[in-house]
């Protein structure tokens, strides 16, 4: 073979391999996902049940949305920690300025989702224009918006608007609500992905100098990413009122460790420019379901605590086996 034809092969041969490394990321995430949810069948058959998922699915979807907040960030190469603080924000104001006043000040939530949605815009300029370090920028800013939080709401309570909790626990078409938000989000992750905005968003995280050098904005591509997670978030707040009927203002420094084990699960990496939100969804409903497992067999809370983190590790030290074996064929 002449060298100019084995220049040719090689990128060809490269990209099978990564075609080959993303499809076994997903089959895995989905492998695990289907074994949990079948094992938590068996232990609980009356969970064969539209209604009865639903009702699962509105325990996951907090950690979902709240794990496609934190997923769009890692893709460009950057973590949030301030996702934790912006949805116990938004459930706080949820609890409080919207429930407790009720009427047309329902409209109030959108007014929420947008100060969420201003809230990840600041981690953006942050990180994008004043250069600051993602994990140094969001845990500052994590720190202002708890503090909010605790100022909005200092204790558990409030009320949150009967009619989120309505739809939270509702059907339509008698399907569950919780299952159509969560398709919705797969949906438009989906229509994300497919346009310029979501090639640019893996440009960026995949090597952002050759990005900048094609033309793509890369304060822009991160400014919409953070502003985008902190909708997110927001919307996890939201619902997390909706489901618990209630405000908490503490509850949401849990979900960011959980929400970068869900996107590591998942096999989003934290390099950048590989992965998604549809792998995170997965990893997230993996992780409900251990939960409803340990529960199911009435086994103390940190059982559930350790099997994840159990599930973690083993998923970490496969793929990193599995990388290092791909790098060795690749050379």
């Amino acid at each position: 073979m002449s060298a100019s034809a084995a220049q040719a092969v090689a990128p060809r041969r490269g990209a099978l391999v990564g075609r080959v490394k993303i499809s076994w990321t997903g089959l895995t995430t989905a492998t695990i996902l289907i074994v949990l949810a079948v094992v938590d069948f068996i232990l609980q058959p009356a969970l064969l049940n539209l209604l009865q998922i639903g009702i699962l699915m509105q325990t996951a979807l907090p950690l979902v949305l709240v794990g496609a907040a934190q997923t769009l960030v890692v893709l460009v190469r950057g973590i949030d920690l301030s996702v934790g603080g912006i949805m116990v924000l938004a459930n706080a104001a949820t609890a409080v300025w919207v429930g407790e006043r009720g009427g047309a000040h329902q409209l109030m939530i959108f007014l929420i989702l947008g100060l969420a949605a201003a809230a990840g815009l600041l981690n953006g300029i942050l990180v994008a224009v004043a250069r600051f370090e993602p994990f140094v920028a969001t845990l500052g800013t994590w720190t202002i918006f708890n503090g909010i939080a605790l100022n909005i709401l200092p204790t558990d309570g409030g009320t949150p608007p009967p009619s989120l909790i309505s739809f939270t626990f509702g059907t339509t078409a008698g399907i569950p609500n919780s299952l159509i938000v969560l398709v919705v989000l797969l949906l438009a992750w989906r229509a994300l992905r497919g346009s310029r905005l979501g090639t640019r968003i893996y440009a960026v995280g995949a090597d952002e100098e050759r990005a900048r050098l094609n033309g793509t904005s890369i304060v822009g591509v991160k400014l919409f990413v953070y502003a985008a997670a902190g909708l997110l978030a927001g919307l996890a707040g939201v619902f997390l009122a909706g489901v618990t009927s209630s405000g908490t203002p503490t509850a949401g420094d849990p979900y960011i460790l959980t929400s970068v084990a869900a996107v590591v699960i998942g096999g989003t990496s934290l390099a950048g420019g590989s992965g998604g939100i549809g792998l995170t969804m997965m990893a997230a409903l993996a992780l409900i379901f251990i939960s409803d497992i340990i529960s199911a067999i009435n086994l103390e809370t940190w059982v559930s605590v350790a099997a994840s983190s159990g599930l973690l590790l083993i998923v970490v030290v496969a793929r990193t086996l599995i990388d290092r074996e791909i790098q060795r064929r690749r050379t």
